[in-house]
């Protein structure tokens, strides 16, 4: 079971890729107040296409351990308290912060790159960079360095 932040929901609907991160993760929770982030302004690119997708289930979160919420905004905290609540297998964030928090807590991490090296993993894309390239293009933000990195390794 996977639960994801509304970043990397946002990165995949904004390029119209909402199809590729369905084969990837197959159905994936989002806590409410993530739901709200990414529905709340049908006129934003990718919300109405999120609204849609059947495979996003929205999950209340009952507790939010108050340690979390002095550290992340509210979505971030959901999220790794539904995450915990439900034993997920991965947590999908980008943002430092709470990649440190959820790591700190046990929880195993990915980014919306490493959704894309997944698929690229499991022949579902034949490069990374494109579509890496297309979401900084609609927002997403990556340092130079981190991008550097990401495409020397995988030999692109």
């Amino acid at each position: 079971m996977i639960v994801s932040n509304s970043t990397p929901l946002l990165a995949f609907a904004r390029i119209d890729a909402l199809e590729l991160l369905a084969q990837i993760v197959r159905h994936i929770l989002i806590p409410e107040t993530v739901w709200h982030e990414v529905t709340r302004h049908l006129w934003r690119p990718g919300a109405e296409a999120i609204l849609h997708a059947s495979w996003v289930e929205v999950c209340p979160v009952a507790t939010i351990p108050p340690e979390i919420l002095l550290l992340l905004d509210r979505g971030e905290a959901e999220v790794i308290a539904l995450a915990e609540a439900v034993g997920a297998t991965e947590v999908v964030l980008d943002e430092r912060a709470a990649r440190a928090v959820a790591t700190a807590r046990g929880l195993k991490i990915i980014g919306t790159a490493g959704l894309l090296v997944r698929a690229k993993q499991r022949g579902r894309i034949p490069a990374v960079r494109p579509w890496l390239e297309r979401m900084e293009s609609q927002g997403m933000r990556y340092s130079q360095r981190f991008v550097e990195e990401l495409f020397q390794q995988l030999g692109e």
